[in-house]
């Protein structure tokens, strides 16, 4: 899956007051970390990247770090400097309903969904997923999910089926039911059927 590199996207963005800074959950999550003229400019390539979900921008040091990570893995912290700032882009489920599995011209130029090469249909960008509504970012390892594509398959991370065929969390491993209490529920209820 990959968006067109001369696409211009537009996004709305929410900034926190000053003195404050994003500190991801995972390293993986820094995506981008250079320097920027202005805060205008940090916001501009979080806006050009739909992998961005969160960005800060510091003004002494001109620093603007990209994030592939929001609120639910990772924390706007107070900083001593009250020159840092964070930046989120907002999300509504408006933004996702209208063109995903439709045709790749739906969401040509969107920075919220991309079209699949081997569907040529409008999806999720990469480490993210369709949860019926939206396409919030996959899970890390030990949260909980309630479907397949909810994990971090990038990072080996699977949702783990338990012994009643639920979902249950994200683990490193294959799907997997397990076999003995599922398959013995199986032949009692295919006996009481018959």
């Amino acid at each position: 899956m990959s968006s067109p590199a001369h696409a211009i996207y537009s996004s709305t963005l929410s900034l926190n007051l000053q003195g404050y800074e994003f500190q991801p959950q995972y390293g993986v999550q820094l995506i981008f970390n250079e320097t920027a003229e202005s805060l205008l400019l940090c916001a501009a390539v979080c806006s050009q990247n739909p992998s961005c979900r969160t960005f800060d921008y510091d003004s002494s040091s001109h620093r603007c770090r990209l994030f592939e990570a929001d609120l639910t893995n990772g924390a706007i912290i107070a900083m001593t400097s009250q020159t840092s700032i964070v930046g989120s882009v907002i999300l509504s489920a408006s933004l996702y309903a209208s063109m995903y599995n439709q045709s790749c011209s739906a969401c040509r130029e969107n920075r919220y969904q991309t079209c699949s090469s081997t569907t040529n249909m409008c999806q999720c960008p990469g480490n993210s997923y369709w949860n019926g509504s939206m396409c919030p970012l996959q899970l890390f390892a030990n949260a909980t999910c309630s479907q397949i594509d909810a994990c971090r398959s990038d990072l080996n991370l699977s949702c783990i089926i338990n012994s009643f065929g639920e979902f249950t969390q994200c683990l490193i491993g294959n799907v997997s039911v397990h076999d003995k209490p599922l398959g013995r529920s199986l032949s009692i209820l295919l006996r009481l059927l018959l």
